[in-house]
């Protein structure tokens, strides 16, 4: 086997370089640059983060990814890693070429469908330049290169004193809305119902990163998809007419012949459980609720979705215990150990102990000072919970 020196590795770079397309994607102070040898690559990520990031041809950027296609680079970069690596984890194989470059092979094995994907990583210091050859197909492509795009936006977001929310945020009534909750608790559906108000502005649908903004906390928008389930969709006509009309959307819908089979043959109280959706950018969602997109907001209220399908009105609940708050925002803060391609954050001095920590203190700097109300609904009580989060945010303009 041929010998590999760290030239060899700068001049795969730059050969992905000269073969096709560069963008910069540029949001918040955060600049990302994405070279690639596949030409449409690039179009695709400037829609997928389309209404938060910026695509330019900023070459002065904070890290940036290099996506191959090519698969004798693949192979290659393989043979290296698996020959001379040590394991990293069950999945990964990692060697260290010299002080400044490291190569990781990925093999993931999905046994429900017999399928093998591998891909390699080269990762080279200072630069924080990641090389991403990967041989699968296009759609496999297009999921690897996001997963290091997002993590890597996420990481120069921590290290400018943002951290990680799992939520969602919108403005209404000029009060910004943190949705919290757990899995099937209602946070997009909720989101939605408040969207559909008059002067409503989207912030984000799934992903909210938070930081002490002096006199409140701050919150700012990240794109991600949107999937509304038809539990929730059933609810907004101006969707389900959009499901059967739209020639042209990012992702793969359901005909509106399925969904109105699956209405029909599913009594009301089971559809919220169905696992059938469909699935939508943030700024496709925008536009069909005909909403503008926010970047950054004042969070003054965070609303804890709370899913009760007996309930036939819904009702607001004050959480007033500092303790209790924090235990209720600290739920749906992000780790850092359950992201994939996790050898990325070496090119970052953070980690979840510190992470929580700094979360922990931005909790302490707030709990006494922030308004959380449980919103306890079911897609039958949507003009409710309206009603009373229109009567809360008053109130909070109120006692400003």
């Amino acid at each position: 086997m041929d010998h590999i020196t760290a030239s060899d590795l700068e001049r795969i770079f730059a050969g992905v370089a000269d073969a096709g397309p560069y963008g910069c994607f540029e949001y918040q102070g955060v600049s990302l640059g994405l070279y690639s040898d596949e030409p449409d690559l690039l179009d695709w990520f400037g829609t997928f983060f389309g209404g938060y990031f910026t695509v330019t041809a900023n070459e002065q950027t904070d890290a940036a990814v290099y996506s191959t296609q090519d698969p004798a680079v693949f192979q290659r970069l393989k043979e290296w890693a698996t020959s001379r690596g040590r394991p990293r984890s069950e999945y990964e194989t990692e060697w260290a070429v010299d002080g400044r470059h490291r190569i990781v092979h990925s093999r993931e094995v999905d046994d429900a469908k017999g399928e093998v994907e591998e891909n390699c990583f080269v990762l080279s210091q200072p630069g924080r330049n990641v090389l991403v050859a990967s041989p699968g197909t296009a759609k496999d492509r297009r999921r690897t290169v996001k997963r290091s795009l997002r993590n890597l936006m996420k990481l120069l977001f921590m290290e400018r004193g943002w951290f990680p929310f799992h939520a969602a945020a919108c403005v209404w009534n000029d009060t910004g809305i943190c949705i919290l909750g757990g899995k099937f608790a209602g946070k997009t559906s909720t989101l939605v119902n408040l969207l559909a108000r008059p002067g409503a502005r989207l912030v984000s649908n799934d992903t909210v990163f938070l930081r002490d903004g002096g006199a409140c906390i701050e919150g700012c928008g990240f794109p991600n998809k949107a999937g509304l389930r038809i539990g929730a969709l059933a609810a907004y006509p101006r969707l389900v007419d959009w499901i059967g009309r739209t020639t042209d959307s990012f992702y793969p819908q359901m005909d509106a012949q399925t969904y109105r089979d699956v209405v029909a043959t599913t009594p009301a109280d089971e559809l919220g459980s169905r696992p059938e959706k469909i699935v939508l950018l943030a700024t496709e969602l925008a536009a069909q609720l005909g909403v503008p997109i926010q970047h950054v907001a004042a969070i003054d209220l965070f609303l804890v979705a709370r899913f009760d399908p007996s309930v036939e009105r819904s009702r607001l609940v004050p959480v007033t215990d500092p303790q209790q708050i924090k235990e209720c925002l600290a739920v749906n803060a992000r780790s850092l150990g359950k992201e994939k391609q996790d050898f990325l954050q070496s090119f970052f001095d953070v980690d979840d102990q510190a992470l929580r920590a700094a979360f922990d203190t931005l909790l302490e700097e707030f709990a006494s000072r922030v308004v959380v109300q449980e919103l306890w609904q079911n897609a039958n009580t949507n003009e409710h919970s309206a009603e009373l989060v229109e009567r809360l945010t008053r109130q909070l303009h109120e006692h400003a």
